[in-house]
């Protein structure tokens, strides 16, 4: 269940809200989400349930994503989210005689500074987290968190401390506008359900299959048009990749990180 427990970021973006049953005590996880109509007008583009016409840009200090800048939107055929490429150029050592560790700030897309040396580098503070050490300055996800976190001097080892620490924001209805319009399924890396790496569409070899609703949950998922109820899943042209209904109203998919596994 902690794949499917983990969906809860995916839905907690899109404003959705859980939907639990009081029958239901066998697990924490929501046997469904309960999500807000993502386009209520098919000319427009919605980002965190504001529309956007033809052309008109999100404000910038509405983006929760640093990474996703000057993003306008497009209607030609479905809405979609145009944005301009972060281009991060980062400053490489040639000296392989010296040590260099890349810096970052809570709010920036690209590394903001270089720290080089061994004395220098040796000199910084250090944060222990899941078993790694990072230097001052280092970025890191701490496990199990939705978080991305800065290691600093006043770093006291907690995930809450706004200071050094952001939810992880991952543009979905930016990247993915045209595909949540059409009903699409999220695709996570394996065991990752933090962000969705691409979405799979329904396609003209797409077939459902049937499965066991061992959970006896009504409420269903949408993959196109096509209604699947949880346990079916449904086959799709991306290679090592598997999709299920697992927590309505999206089917989820997972994709092997390497096809031999």
């Amino acid at each position: 269940m902690s794949t499917e427990c983990n969906l809860a970021g995916f839905y907690a973006e899109l404003g959705c809200t859980a939907v639990t049953s009081a029958a239901d005590n066998s697990t924490d996880c929501p046997e469904a989400y309960a999500c807000p109509k993502l386009h209520p007008d098919p000319s427009m583009c919605y980002y965190r349930g504001v529309p956007y016409k033809d052309r008109s840009m999100i404000p910038q200090s509405a983006v929760k994503n640093p990474c996703s800048l000057a993003c306008q939107c497009s209607v030609s055929g479905k809405p979609s989210f145009d944005c301009a490429a972060v281009d991060c150029v980062e400053t490489f050592d040639t000296d392989m005689q010296q040590e260099c560790i890349k810096t970052y700030e809570l709010e920036s897309c690209c590394s903001t500074g270089t720290v080089c040396g061994k004395d220098a580098v040796a000199a910084l503070k250090t944060c222990e987290v899941d078993g790694k050490t990072y230097r001052e300055g280092e970025a890191f996800e701490p496990k199990n968190s939705r978080k991305t976190c800065i290691c600093t001097a006043q770093w006291n080892g907690t995930i809450d401390d706004s200071a050094s620490c952001r939810d992880i924001n991952c543009g979905i209805e930016i990247h993915y506008q045209d595909k949540l319009f059409q009903n699409c399924a999220p695709i996570f890396l394996g065991s990752d359900s933090v962000c969705p790496i691409a979405f799979t569409c329904p396609t003209n070899t797409s077939k459902v299959i049937r499965g066991l609703n061992l959970r006896a949950v009504s409420s269903q998922c949408v993959f196109g048009n096509t209604s699947l109820s949880v346990g079916d899943e449904v086959t799709v042209d991306e290679e090592c990749t598997k999709c299920r209904c697992n927590v309505p109203p999206f089917v989820s998919c997972s994709r092997k990180i390497a096809c031999n596994e």
